[in-house]
């Protein structure tokens, strides 16, 4: 049989279709291992490649940093060399003296920061410390600054709560509202900087008048510390020590009558053997020492009249003096003892003796600076009279208000 090719066709050379399917499968399966085999080849040598180049790279990168790290070292050891030849000289001696400075004030403000930094309690909540000054203990702190125990006091002595004899402590300064008191003030007076109030005329006259204040007690109590001190109240004490020795003393007692004849008759009675202080009792005018038997008592020179103090200092104690006429009366004085009075102790007078320094410093070194600064003094006249600043009628220039016309004003 022919076929429409004109080939032909013999069942017999047919081909099977069996084993063109397997060679067919045969075919497909030997091109895909030969695309696996491919693929794997080449992946193969990637790789080969890649791990080459990054071993490669490794080694350079190692071998750049030995370079570096010895070309780094080298330097150090020159640099270290040319310090060593530098520290020595004059400049280096200077650099390391203030590096040394720097670095201990840096360790130490660490220190203080470490030691002066915020803790927490068992309740969580913030400790803030103060740095430690024994000396000068600090109670606040204000925007960064501290505010110690000094300036405490310097204020409360400036306003009056502390007096000169009171110490103050920690304790007390916070017991008593001193350091919230002090606060206060300072952030009052920062708050009127930043108002420009400083710059107000009647502020500055106030802070002016507060400024000679403090001035001027700070002079005197300087002057005061120099002038007046134990040495010198001792060497015033010795230099005027005469005068506090009033001289000698007598006790007498004494009979006042009114008449020479009354007081011849007492001395006749008194000659006979009778009791001094019986008649003295019984007839002296003197209601003051006659209940007391006539007793004077102790006295100087100084204190009684003339006539009376010239006739007891020179009667003998013992006796009695001659009779004797005063403005009072006639006198018959019996002089009981004598005796010479001595310096008032150091220790007694210390104080006043001290005051009396402090006083007459005051005054002198007032009175040098008005002599020397020319001060002159213009005094309104005696009779001008000065209104009463208490009154309510006075008005904001200092004068009296006028008064309004009443109703018998002429029309």
């Amino acid at each position: 049989m022919q076929t429409p090719d004109g080939r032909d066709f013999n069942q017999a050379n047919a081909p099977k279709p069996l084993g063109a399917a397997a060679r067919a499968l045969a075919g497909a399966a030997m091109v895909f291992l030969r695309a696996i085999a491919k693929l794997w080849l080449t992946t193969w040598r990637l790789a080969a490649a890649l791990d080459s180049a990054l071993w490669r790279a490794i080694k350079l990168i190692v071998r750049k940093t030995i370079n570096g790290l010895a070309y780094a070292g080298l330097l150090g050891a020159r640099a270290f060399g040319s310090l060593l030849l530098w520290l020595p000289t004059r400049t280096g001696r200077a650099y390391s003296a203030a590096s040394g400075v720097f670095l201990i004030v840096a360790g130490l403000w660490i220190a203080d920061e470490l030691r002066a930094g915020p803790r927490v309690d068992d309740s969580g909540q913030l400790i803030l410390q103060a740095p430690l000054d024994e000396e000068d203990p600090i109670l606040a702190r204000i925007e960064g600054r501290y505010v110690h125990l000094s300036e405490i006091e310097a204020a409360a002595r400036a306003s009056g709560v502390l007096r000169a004899s009171d110490i103050l402590t920690p304790q007390i300064a916070f017991r008593r509202g001193l350091v919230e008191s002090y606060v206060e003030q300072r952030l009052l007076a920062r708050a009127a900087l930043e108002d420009g109030l400083q710059r107000s005329p009647s502020v500055l006259r106030r802070i002016n008048a507060a400024r000679d204040r403090v001035l001027a007690a700070s002079f005197m109590d300087s002057r005061l510390r120099e002038q007046v001190t134990p040495k010198t109240v001792e060497q015033f004490y010795n230099a005027q020590r005469d005068v506090t020795v009033l001289g000698d003393e007598v006790r007498a007692r004494h009979i006042l009558v009114a008449t020479k004849e009354e007081a011849d008759a007492v001395v006749e009675v008194l000659a006979g053997g009778a009791d001094f202080g019986v008649l003295a009792r019984e007839l002296s005018q003197d209601r003051a020492t006659a209940p007391l038997g006539g007793e004077i008592g102790w006295f100087t020179r100084s204190i009684m009249t003339r006539i009376f103090s010239n006739v007891a200092f020179a009667t003998t104690p013992g006796e009695v003096a001659a009779p004797f006429e005063t403005e009072f009366g006639w006198h018959i004085m019996e002089v009981l003892e004598r005796r010479s009075t001595k310096a008032v102790p150091y220790k007694e007078v210390r104080g006043e003796v001290e005051e009396f320094l402090r006083l007459y410093t005051i005054d002198e070194t007032l009175a040098a600076l008005a002599k020397e600064s020319q001060v002159v003094y213009f005094r309104p006249p005696e009779d001008e009279r000065e209104p009463d600043l208490s009154s309510p009628e006075l008005d904001a220039s200092g004068f009296y208000e006028a008064e309004p016309a009443g109703d018998d004003t002429l029309n």
